[in-house]
């Protein structure tokens, strides 16, 4: 399902468990869940604030992989939640592809 958010890029809305963590962070991941995903980063709610710029690994479970990132804005929605934009360090390939990032369609 593609969403309108007055961007350029088409987004596809998902609500996909992730982790993020930071590249020193001998593994220590923070969970994490997608809101939405382009070809060049997604928006995704966690419990744990990030600082704009900082690098992160993002870890999605079905594949285990950790894909190169960076913080672009992190939102507090509340108390204890964070809304985060990445900016993915790879764009996806065109279409909107998560199965790249392992994410089901």
């Amino acid at each position: 399902m593609g969403l309108f958010t007055g961007r350029g890029k088409k987004r596809v809305a998902k609500g996909e468990v992730v982790a993020l963590a930071r590249p020193d962070s001998l593994g220590l991941e923070h969970p994490a869940t997608t809101e939405n995903i382009s070809e060049q980063g997604l928006r995704l709610v966690t419990e744990q604030g990030w600082k704009p710029g900082e690098r992160v690994l993002l870890t999605t479970p079905k594949t285990g992989s950790r894909v190169p990132a960076r913080v672009i804005y992190c939102e507090r929605l509340s108390e204890k939640r964070f809304a985060v934009g990445l900016e993915l360090s790879t764009p996806l390939q065109e279409p909107v592809s998560p199965i790249r990032l392992g994410l089901r369609q």
